[in-house]
């Protein structure tokens, strides 16, 4: 039996569609990415791996590594081979949707680079030193935007009408693209 660990995500990265570092997060306990040079290395043989392919899950370097292509970004999320790929899946689906929420469904390179703070208070609600601990979407979008669930929804005479004008907006296009 594989020893069982907590710590199941090594790196989650946000690539540009040349292969530029827009965003990563190596964790600790991915001693094989001490050095940036390694992980720079990594980060290279996964984009040439990864740009031209339509499937979801590959292997690489010994490393299960799930990835999304948004717009002109990649989001990859790497975990060891004796994770679960599902997991590791649902969870990078988690984040990518948390981050089109909260990036109002314009998740491209502009937006991330804007938002960079939103980008990692999402991955932090998401994933704490390489533990996963949330894989829903909407749980994740109220710790960062510090709404509650309950709070979500505000009584329209409490908003002014501009705001009640973008709320209907948003909602309207979010079901529509649902």
């Amino acid at each position: 039996m594989a020893n069982l660990s907590l710590y199941a995500v090594k790196a989650v990265l946000i690539l540009d569609t040349e292969g530029n570092r827009l965003m990563a997060k190596y964790y600790p306990h991915a001693t094989e990415f001490a050095a940036v040079k390694d992980q720079r290395a990594f980060e290279k043989s996964l984009f040439d791996k990864t740009r031209r392919t339509n499937s979801e899950i590959t292997l690489l370097d010994g490393h299960v590594v799930c990835y999304r292509s948004v717009v002109d970004v990649y989001v990859y999320l790497v975990g060891s081979t004796e994770e679960n790929e599902l997991i590791l899946s649902a969870t990078l689906n988690a984040y990518v949707d948390a981050l089109d929420s909260l990036l109002r469904h314009q998740m491209d390179k502009q937006s991330i680079q804007s938002y960079y703070d939103m980008v990692v208070l999402a991955l932090d609600e998401c994933i704490d030193d390489g533990i996963i601990l949330e894989v829903d979407e909407e749980l994740i979008v109220s710790r960062v935007t510090k709404r509650g669930i309950d709070n979500m929804d505000v009584v329209l005479n409490e908003q002014t009408l501009m705001q009640a004008y973008q709320t209907a907006k948003e909602r309207l296009a979010s079901s529509l693209l649902k």
